[in-house]
């Protein structure tokens, strides 16, 4: 049982420090994709201001297209997690990126038009901007999407550490400290699932689970009668 509690805690350690890793790239990734966001959005209402003076017969396409080119990602106003991955913002990403690219061709028929010329150039420039966010948030996804495949493994191991805490050793001071450990980090661990923001505060969470288990580390270390052999089975 000592054998199993050992490898059940290093197992979930291992988890939390690659959660943490990821976390910790994205954090710093997601500002730079809201930014690209932003310089969409800029140039989109570059677009509206300059297709008010447009007079050629692509222009009510023009204008609806770039009504929905507005319409970007909902969490660049919401960092809440996607620690899930980002499947569907990069699917976004490259569905606007190609309206904003069937944009620039109408007006390619149009070469001796100034205006047509810099709408043009304008949507060359968000298809740019989002094909970049694409390459940004594939990376994030990249990172973060073989941890969040394995958080039901994670949730698992930490539901039998606190099974084992609460049935096999005494109840005792430090067994209480080390169940409420335990249970802490599995409900932070479900906060940060679903939906802790993807900043600073992500990664403080993990950081606290990390902390605990190093408690825990410690406290068994200390505490040579906290042993999961001599209470392995119930007595006799």
């Amino acid at each position: 049982m000592h054998h199993m509690f050992d490898r059940a805690n290093e197992a979930l350690r291992h988890d939390l420090e690659a959660y943490d890793r990821a976390l910790r790239t994205i954090v710093t990734a997601l500002p730079r994709a809201r930014d690209l966001c932003d310089r969409v959005i800029k140039e989109t209402r570059l677009v509206q201001a300059l297709l008010a003076f447009f007079t050629g017969p692509q222009g009510a396409e023009l204008t609806q297209l770039a009504f929905h080119l507005t319409n970007l990602w909902p969490y660049r106003e919401n960092a809440y997690a996607r620690t899930l991955g980002f499947g569907d913002e990069m699917a976004e990403a490259q569905r606007q990126r190609e309206e904003a690219l069937r944009g620039a061709r109408l007006l390619l028929r149009m070469n001796g038009d100034p205006l047509a010329h810099e709408l043009s150039g304008c949507f060359a420039n968000i298809a740019q901007y989002l094909e970049d966010e694409r390459k940004l948030l594939a990376e994030c996804h990249a990172l973060i999407n073989p941890h969040a495949s394995n958080m039901e493994m994670t949730r698992k191991r930490l539901n039998l550490l606190v099974a084992m805490v609460d049935a096999r050793l005494p109840d005792t001071a430090e067994q209480r400290v080390m169940l409420q450990a335990y249970q802490e980090a599995a409900s932070l661990l479900h906060d940060w699932q679903s939906g802790v923001p993807l900043e600073s505060r992500g990664v403080e969470i993990l950081e606290r689970c990390l902390d605990m288990l190093d408690k825990i580390d410690t406290m068994v270390a200390k505490n040579e009668g906290l042993s999961f052999d001599k209470l392995s089975a119930p007595a006799a």
